[in-house]
């Protein structure tokens, strides 16, 4: 469903219809996941902050403008809560819990490593500070345009590339200095 096609569903969220809130988020949960898995490098705290986020949304349902588009709305509640935890300490201290070995088929294996170069990628982006990282997440992980990014943001499109631009350096110097043994397809700053 496109944004133009759901106004009603818009309208009845901002009355605060909790179904048409359903059919508006349900395509975005993924999305707010990896946000804010990318924003805290903590799984837990991820589907942790994810399921808040849309709690507040749906109390902040009155604060919605239904002429605006949903997702970037969205994904400003969401982006606000998680640089309010990050800002916060007492979260980091949160173990994840570790998932027992499994045997190794070829499949398997090539999964394993795809899974420890992200989890490499993971580690190393959240070395870098906050603003980049967040930068980084939206516009290489979760595909969004500097106008998308501008929304959720408040920060201005020439400071959002300068970040990006700068947070994806950072990132292959950290990455380089973390995991020297790493061999990563393609940089980071190819992509930007």
């Amino acid at each position: 469903m496109s944004e133009t096609d759901d106004t009603g569903l818009r309208q009845r969220f901002h009355e605060g219809d909790r179904q048409a809130f359903s059919a508006l988020v349900a395509p975005h949960v993924d999305t707010l996941y990896t946000l804010c898995l990318r924003m805290t490098g903590n799984r837990v705290e991820a589907e942790d902050l994810a399921q808040d986020a849309i709690v507040r949304a749906i109390q902040q349902h009155r604060a919605y403008d239904p002429s605006r588009p949903f997702r970037p709305w969205l994904l400003t509640v969401t982006a606000n809560l998680c640089r309010d935890r990050v800002r916060s300490t007492w979260w980091q201290k949160v173990v994840e819990l570790v998932r027992a070995p499994v045997a190794m088929t070829a499949d398997a294996e090539d999964a394993a490593l795809g899974d420890e170069r992200e989890a490499c990628v993971r580690k190393a982006l959240h070395t870098l500070p906050a603003m980049y990282r967040e930068a980084l997440s939206l516009y290489h992980l979760e595909d969004m345009s500097y106008a998308e990014m501008v929304l959720i943001t408040g920060v201005s499109e020439s400071a959002l590339k300068q970040r990006v631009r700068r947070g994806s350096q950072m990132l292959e110097v950290a990455l380089r200095r973390l995991y020297p043994e790493l061999h990563l397809a393609r940089t980071v700053s190819e992509g930007s």
